[in-house]
């Protein structure tokens, strides 16, 4: 359907390592500049529209910006993984608030990647090095930790993303085991989700055209 960005730069237009994305109800697409240490903001024609971001650990500054979500007020979270912490802004990108520190306590991340927001706006946090997702109210009141380190049912290594359906339940990226585990609102294991490689219908054509390269 098309594309956009100006290949690997710091342009407005370009990126270093983009790594997730989300829209907000007027379709605007947010995504985390990891290694250019900002949010870049673009419409749904891709036009870029602003950019913010300063390094550091002071308030409202990042280091490291991995997941990112938006709430139904369009509310954006970003998790920033190396001040371990989660960042709430606007849609302007006026800082609103920040919680969690280094550690494995509740509320505490230890590099927190993927982020997710239910229907009620309460947002999850996969909290890669800890091995569990916790959840927050939207002003980052602690409310609930799922999972532990392990290969079992339940259990994660270095889970990397997190979402959650219109049921609340939980989809989450288990990257160190190599699956998705599908978790109950309460948190409770419900089924691992494993995939099985398939083919696009672009690549079904190239391959159709080109036999000798499927292998």
């Amino acid at each position: 359907l098309g594309e956009f960005g100006d290949g690997s730069g710091s342009g407005d237009t370009q990126f270093k390592w983009p790594v997730a994305m989300a829209f907000d109800s007027q379709g605007r697409l947010y995504i985390t500049d990891e290694l250019n240490q900002r949010i870049s903001v673009f419409d749904s024609s891709g036009t870029f529209l602003r950019k913010w971001g300063d390094v550091g650990s002071g308030e409202g500054e990042i280091d490291g910006p991995s997941g990112i979500a938006v709430d139904s007020e369009d509310n954006v979270y970003v998790a920033d993984q190396n001040n371990h912490r989660i960042h709430k802004f606007t849609t302007e990108g006026r800082h609103l608030l920040q919680w969690g520190s280094e550690g494995d306590g509740e509320g505490q991340f230890n590099l927190p990647w993927g982020v997710g927001v239910d229907s009620s706006d309460n947002v999850y946090v996969a909290d890669w090095r800890n091995d569990r997702i916790q959840k927050f109210t939207p002003d980052g009141t602690f409310l609930a930790s799922f999972g532990e380190s392990g290969t079992g049912d339940g259990q994660f290594h270095r889970p990397s993303g997190v979402a959650i359906d219109p049921d609340g339940y939980l989809y989450v990226a288990d990257w160190g085991n190599e699956r998705v585990q599908v978790l109950r609102p309460d948190g409770g294991f419900q089924q691992v989700l494993r995939g099985q490689a398939t083919v696009s219908k672009w690549a079904q054509e190239f391959f159709d055209v080109n036999p000798d390269e499927w292998t």
